[in-house]
């Protein structure tokens, strides 16, 4: 054996005993700084088999659906690569295009990245998932040099609704093939990812249905690897098990960025007098060191997510003797100066930016998710019924540890405390063995 040969082999079995991903790296640069010197390495090819999923969701899904979407294939991804061949699967996440709820027009709120709303490090803790700008710097090292970086997808599949869910009134996991015309437009809002391969795919179950799938084509598969499949209306696959150990323990590693965090909690401090020191909440740097606890107190005032219902919050305060409320909604000005005429004996705070380059920075997604983690906070918190903004502050506030009583509740839908339906309760779930 050379010394070159034994260099690379060394470097790595040491990157294999990491459970590094610079072992892919180096495999692909040797290709191409030795392409003729390949056949003694062979063995590399078997051990190290990288493979990209790629998925998208409905353009006209919402921001908090789509964190939903994300634990359903994070989950997924997790109990894949327990199967040997699936090791190096990695979830790339989806860039956000201009989603509906994000109404302000001045600002450039297309093909957005994941890390300017949630610590991505921390997510990787739970799942191995890429931000695109990471899938595209990887990307790099497989495909051949040039001005413009084309990406090529294995297999494209568009996964759709069958016609009939229920049969004979019974939902059944299946999905069936399809053939059918290739998507028109750009792939996840992306111009340079083309597709060897379209098709159609009928689905309807959980996730874990997807691995047959997966088996199928790389069992068939003849090209070189890596490997790439990408699936359209990923929101069509539902949980393997909602709300389980595992549901939480991926909900618990999405962390907000630091930049979001920081800026909510200044503005707890200027408006509201509410830090997390006082107030009984407590949280460690790492999600998985988190311990089982349900003394969290949270500030002095009461959080709702709706536009109106003055009558409904006056009556909270009152029972809680509390004075402040702050008020999470993408309402106009117009809208919450009515609203605080409701209210005049009590204070009502609303999260503004303070200029234009914060709301640039943070952008409408940004400023969403800074009002759940103030109403994560709140000593009391009341939502609006069957609304995805408000199950995420349910989510957020069982992981701080607050008791269900102040988190689960929901306005009723006439001022007249007439139809009071609320939402369904979910506690949080633990692995055997888990601290938290």
């Amino acid at each position: 054996m050379k010394i070159w040969q034994l260099f690379f082999l060394l470097l790595f079995q040491f990157c294999l005993s990491q459970k590094s991903t610079c072992n892919n790296r180096l495999y692909f640069e040797f290709l191409q700084w030795h392409p003729q010197k390949c056949s003694s390495f062979q063995h590399f090819i078997n051990s190290n088999r990288p493979i990209y999923i790629l998925y998208d969701v409905n353009p006209f899904e919402g921001f908090n659906l789509r964190r939903d979407v994300y634990i359903r294939w994070a989950v997924f991804i997790n109990h894949l690569r327990r199967n040997q061949i699936f090791r190096d699967v990695r979830l790339v996440l989806p860039p956000y295009p201009r989603l509906y709820h994000w109404k302000s027009i001045s600002l450039n709120q297309e093909n957005l990245s994941w890390d300017l709303f949630f610590d991505l490090h921390s997510m990787k803790k739970f799942a191995p998932i890429l931000d695109y700008s990471e899938f595209l710097e990887e990307a790099k090292i497989f495909n051949p040099p040039s001005k413009r970086l084309t990406i090529e997808i294995d297999k494209t599949f568009q996964l759709q609704h069958f016609e009939n869910m229920f049969e004979n009134g019974v939902f059944i996991d299946k999905f069936e093939y399809h053939n059918c015309s290739k998507k028109k437009g750009d792939f996840l809002q992306q111009k340079n990812l083309e597709t060897k391969h379209f098709l159609c795919l009928k689905f309807q179950g959980s996730a874990s249905m997807l691995t047959r799938v997966l088996k199928k084509e790389l069992k068939a598969a003849t090209d070189p690897w890596p490997k790439l499949f990408l699936f359209l209306n990923g929101e069509i696959v539902l949980h393997d098990n909602w709300g389980n150990e595992e549901f939480w323990r991926a909900r618990r590693s999405m962390r907000f960025s630091k930049e979001l965090m920081n800026t909510a909690k200044d503005f707890r401090l200027r408006k509201l007098n509410s830090t997390d020191k006082y107030e009984g909440i407590s949280r460690p740097v790492n999600w998985m060191d988190e311990k089982e606890y349900r003394g969290a107190l949270g500030g002095d005032y009461i959080c709702a997510h709706l536009r109106r219902a003055a009558n409904q919050i006056k009556k909270i305060l009152k029972e809680l003797n509390l004075k402040k409320i702050f008020i999470a909604s993408d309402c106009s000005p117009f809208d919450f100066k009515n609203l605080k005429s409701y209210l005049p004996r009590e204070k009502v705070f609303r999260f503004q930016v303070i200029d234009f380059h914060q709301r640039d920075l943070i952008k409408d997604g940004g400023i969403a998710i800074i009002d759940q983690i103030i109403c994560s906070r709140a000593r009391y918190f009341i939502g609006t019924y069957e609304s995805t903004f408000t199950y995420r502050i349910y989510e957020e506030r069982e992981i701080l540890g607050f008791p269900k009583s102040t988190t689960f509740n929901t306005f009723c839908k006439n001022e007249d405390l007439s139809n009071c339906v609320k939402n369904a309760i979910w506690p949080i779930m633990l692995l055997d063995g888990e601290n938290l």
